[in-house]
């Protein structure tokens, strides 16, 4: 596997925003590096402008990588040690982090210098490399992205030449075998001003959406999560605050509302809030995913209070349902029998959560189809595998919506107790296999890392 790189920033005229253009929050110099972090690189050397101040560096102590910082037409550059293949990034060019790993896990094959190309947009048309043996293919252009060979050529030379970047590749792949490896325009985008810092934005947000987003949440709540993502990207409001502020307080004042809910007003405003908070719910990630910002922390945030909602929902209807039944005493008994197996289900799935080593709930349905055989699976599986979809905040939050603003509490509070008994069923029939195949799989995987090409990072989507 690749692990260093070196990213390069070539000499612009004075005042033309270049290292610190922001696209989606991040500027592009930030950017780069995290982008190449993201791909899998550990060691990354990057060659800023002359001139660049020095208070401009970005901060990367949160990043596990080693970095060094030169600038262009510096006196005594230190050599970096590129005996392995490296990969080479343009500064100019925004890639999201797919469109990096694809091109290191396609390797050099034998050529001694990689160009990643796509089909050509409003782009340099000098963005190219041609030599002999690959002449520029009609509508493609070069990404700004190479795969290079040890002892192509050094990062000194690199910075010590007073040509840009495009003169110095052409010069120095002459006579050299080069490759070409295809790639998505919708993957990278080149930028050079705000216009086009806008359009890499929008690029970047196309690529947000997560394999274990439920039906609502790909198809309707991110027709909303989307957009307002877009806006608050630029500003310095985390994801974390995002799901405190945008997810955690709507969903808890909805159900401090709920509380009373023979007002018909109270429950339309309860249902609303829940069915926002759904939709914000999104936002947190999509920030996190853009800004490539994802942490475990924040995973395991985003979770518990997700889960902290659920339960102060559930708690706030078997409330209510005393205010209209006050002398009946089976609504309280069967909520608080459903609150308890809301908390042994959530207690399960931590475990396999923990287990597993991500900070998400999600994985678990899609581990019960991909890591049970089917001959093995029994009705519970088939239960969950089925309807698992109905217990997502998505779907769930959306029915809820539904339920409260046609005045039918009593049905959406019945309906959730039966719900979440047949989940905890579920989970209980079907957690300890679970972690067995777990168990039987860490064991092996001393084995199978032999043959491994790239990790897969589960938190990514989380």
């Amino acid at each position: 596997m690749i692990k260093q790189g070196i990213l390069v920033f070539d000499d612009v005229p004075a005042n033309t925003p270049h290292t610190g253009l922001q696209v989606a929050g991040r500027t592009l110099l930030q950017r780069g590096i995290r982008t190449m972090a993201k791909a899998g690189l550990e060691r990354i050397w990057v060659i800023l402008p002359q001139d660049h101040p020095t208070n401009a560096l970005p901060s990367v102590q949160d990043l596990d990588i080693q970095i060094e910082f030169t600038t262009r037409g510096e006196a005594n550059v230190p050599a970096l040690a590129l005996d392995t293949p490296f990969l080479l990034l343009a500064g100019d060019s925004v890639h999201h982090h797919i469109s990096l790993s694809a091109l290191i896990a396609s390797d050099l094959q034998k050529a001694d210098f990689v160009a990643q190309i796509s089909d050509a947009t409003a782009l340099d048309d000098q963005r190219w490399i041609p030599t002999a043996e690959q002449p520029a293919p009609d509508g493609q252009t070069g990404t700004g992205a190479f795969l290079c060979a040890p002892g192509l050529f050094t990062a000194s030379a690199i910075a010590k030449n007073n040509e840009g970047l495009w003169a110095f590749l052409s010069d120095n792949a002459q006579g050299h075998t080069v490759r070409t490896e295809d790639i998505s325009c919708n993957l990278w985008q080149q930028v050079t001003d705000k216009a086009s810092a806008r359009t890499a934005k929008d690029m970047l947000f196309d690529q947000v959406s997560k394999s274990t987003s439920g039906t609502v949440a790909r198809y309707l709540n991110v027709k909303i999560s989307v957009p307002f993502s877009k806006l608050i990207v630029d500003t310095g409001i985390s994801p974390n605050m995002v799901t405190f502020f945008l997810v955690l307080c709507p969903g808890l004042l909805g159900a401090y509302i709920v509380t009373q809910p023979d007002n018909y007003l109270r429950l339309c405003v309860a249902g609303l809030l829940w069915q926002l908070a759904s939709i914000l719910d999104g936002c947190d990630g999509e920030v996190a995913r853009v800004k490539l910002a994802e942490s475990k922390f924040g995973a395991w945030f985003d979770t518990v209070t997700d889960n902290l909602a659920y339960i102060s929902g559930y708690s706030a209807m078997i409330i209510g349902m005393r205010w209209l039944y006050p002398d009946a005493s089976l609504p309280l008994y069967a909520g608080v029998s459903a609150i308890a197996s809301m908390v042994l289900t959530l207690g399960l799935l931590y475990v396999y959560a923990l287990k597993t080593g991500t900070g998400s709930l999600q994985y678990y349905l899609g581990d019960l189809g991909s890591k049970v055989p089917e001959g093995e699976k029994d009705w519970s599986y088939r239960l969950l595998e089925r309807f698992g979809f109905i217990t997502k905040r998505d779907f769930l939050s959306l029915v809820i919506a539904i339920g409260l603003i046609a005045n039918q509490f009593e049905t959406v509070f019945w309906f959730l107790l039966v719900l979440i008994h047949l989940a905890a069923l579920g989970v209980l029939t079907t957690h300890f296999r679970l972690m067995g195949d777990q168990a039987n799989e860490a064991e092996q995987q001393p084995q199978l890392s032999t043959f491994s090409t790239a990790p897969v990072n589960r938190e990514e989507i989380a």
